[in-house]
């Protein structure tokens, strides 16, 4: 009896804790829930507004995938204060447990080295994962958040109660289940507590970087490079019929484009002032003829490339990549100018005197009409190639109801038709650059001549 009393001592006497120190063991193990839980909520926070530098988009969080966060991260905190508790506990001389027993060694290190081994782990698996998510990775977590975080806090519970299954036989069923319950609630109840004001964020985030509907398109022939000079127009219609437009996260109005990109080309060599393009981003349900007024402001002062930005699906490419159609605007464009008494430089000819001879008129809707006949999306492109080299010009005809995608729709399988009659007469390849370099320049010239793009516009 000696022998066990000082060897090995395996009574456990509830008992001898006081309730002063059950008490200040608990309030200081739900200081530390909360210290833990603001910890992790900040550091998401801070990484979240640190990628809206390296995105296209801001990374707005969905309040369901929020609230699992928070789930999670409200979890864990509590696990590890469950743990600085129950050190506390059975760490002071309180004769809890025999100093000489070897389960309270076991309990007290399980404690320490779950809590320190896993938040080491942790730490450094997320910083790696929320750093390479800013710039180089797109994984989505949401759908594995739910499964696999509940599994892992679930490990980390039973983990903890190893040692004390040792020493808490009697009723430990009914112990470690009311146990259970109090953990369950103390996480649903932190996590609804919301450190910083998300939506704010969220809010401000939007403004200098709105998230657009963009129109869809299986075809691209731009994409953004940083040795192209691009000026960037997200238009947006307000609830008045106001149109506005955001230019490096300022609004400014339409009267305001020209200085715009008067300033840009100021900041240009010469050299590079004629591949200067204007990036045009708007949703696909905004009626066309406000896109066709900023255009028509922009061909009133000779910028003539512009580019449509439209809808990239591609997920490996979407965050580095922004695809759009390059377009060179037609003259007919000054008609929809906002104000037309405001006088426009003069052009090198006369609208009046291109009269095409052989002219398809496409009226685009909802429905498109070529000379007529309901053509459908997907015979669009064949129905080009027919005409492509036949005709003068292609009229595209707009009303007031037309949409953004509509015109889109029509505009790509234009451009994807004449470029794949292109690629399919093309002869002289090049597999790097200046290999056959004027003679490759001489048959995309023949090329573009024998289907050229002309486009007309008109609202009807």
């Amino acid at each position: 009896m000696r022998l066990k009393r000082y060897f090995y001592d395996s009574r456990i006497n509830i008992k001898n804790i006081s309730k002063e120190w059950f008490l200040i063991s608990v309030i200081i193990g739900l200081i530390s829930a909360l210290t833990i839980y603001n910890f992790f909520y900040i550091i998401r926070e801070s990484f979240r507004v640190m990628s809206f530098g390296f995105a296209n988009l801001p990374y707005i969080l969905p309040e369901e995938d929020r609230n699992l966060y928070n789930i999670f991260f409200a979890g864990l905190s509590v696990v590890f204060a469950n743990s600085i508790t129950i050190n506390m506990l059975f760490s002071k001389p309180l004769n809890v447990l025999s100093r000489r027993n070897p389960v309270r060694r076991r309990i007290l290190n399980d404690q320490i080295f779950l809590s320190f081994n896993f938040i080491y782990w942790f730490t450094k698996m997320g910083l790696c994962f929320l750093v390479f998510s800013m710039c180089c990775l797109d994984f989505d977590f949401s759908p594995y958040v739910g499964v696999l975080s509940t599994l892992l806090l679930l490990v980390l519970y039973l983990d903890s109660w190893k040692a004390l299954t040792m020493v808490l036989r009697k009723n430990r069923f009914r112990i470690q289940t009311l146990h259970l319950l109090v953990i369950i609630f103390l996480t649903l109840g932190i996590s609804r507590i919301n450190i910083i004001d998300y939506n704010s964020i969220d809010e401000l985030a939007i403004k200098s970087s709105s998230i657009y509907d963009l129109p869809h398109s299986d075809f691209h022939n731009a994409s953004y490079s940083r040795y192209k000079p691009e000026i960037n127009l997200k238009i947006e219609l307000l609830k008045n019929d106001e149109l506005k437009i955001i230019h490096y996260g300022k609004w400014v109005s339409i009267n305001d484009i020209s200085s715009i990109v008067f300033a840009e080309r100021v900041s240009l060599r010469e050299d590079l002032i004629p591949y200067l393009f204007v990036r045009i981003s708007a949703d696909k349900d905004m009626d066309l003829n406000y896109i066709k007024m900023v255009e028509a402001e922009l061909y009133s002062i000779n910028q003539q490339k512009i580019i449509y930005d439209i809808y990239n699906n591609n997920l490996l490419t979407h965050r580095f990549e922004t695809r759009g159609i390059e377009h060179k605007m037609s003259p007919f464009i000054l008609d929809f100018r906002k104000d037309k008494t405001i006088p426009i430089p003069p052009l090198p000819f006369e609208i009046d005197s291109i009269k095409p001879e052989k002219t398809l008129k496409i009226k685009i809707d909802k429905t498109i009409e070529v000379n007529g006949r309901i053509v459908t999306e997907n015979s669009l492109v064949d129905e080009f190639k027919k005409q492509i080299g036949k005709m003068d010009v292609f009229e595209y005809i707009y009303n007031q109801n037309t949409k953004y995608q509509d015109f889109i729709t029509v505009l790509s399988c234009h451009y994807k038709a004449v470029y794949e009659l292109r690629e399919q007469n093309q002869t002289i390849f090049r597999e790097y650059r200046h290999q056959n370099d004027e003679q490759y320049r001489n048959e995309q010239d023949k090329l573009k001549q024998k289907y050229p793009i002309r486009i007309m516009e008109k609202l009807n």
